[in-house]
């Protein structure tokens, strides 16, 4: 019985030294958020080279997560964009290493040559 009180109140102040480190869950670390609206005479196999590619992404062990989305519009506000990818990493260094990852050089260069208008934003997660 004294074994299992000791395991239960390990566990609580593991939980508890966890939360104290990170309060409530914040997250730390680096997002890159590109926004981009496609050129009209996009072909699909370009689109879907591109689609492989961001799949990819996520195999690259700088980057915490990927989502690639549609633009979702109902408030009937801008249409200056098409789709969203955004990156997140752990920390600075993690993104800064990614910087020079050929599938970044890639994705850019894809990006740049199938698209009107590019947006990208990168921020701190504070």
């Amino acid at each position: 019985m004294k074994k299992i009180l000791l395991l239960v109140l390990v566990v609580f102040m593991g939980v508890g030294q966890t939360q104290a480190l990170n309060p409530f869950g914040k997250k730390t670390g680096m997002r890159e958020i590109i926004l981009v609206k496609f050129k009209k005479d996009v072909p699909p196999a370009q689109k879907e080279e591109l689609q492989k590619l961001i799949k990819e992404l996520k195999s690259a062990k700088t980057i915490e997560q990927v989502e690639w989305g549609n633009r979702v519009d109902y408030s009937g506000g801008t249409k200056d964009y098409d789709k969203c990818l955004m990156l997140e990493f752990k920390n600075d260094n993690n993104f800064e290493v990614f910087q020079a990852n050929p599938m970044r050089v890639r994705l850019i260069g894809k990006l740049i040559a199938m698209s009107d208008k590019l947006l990208q934003f990168t921020y701190k997660i504070e």
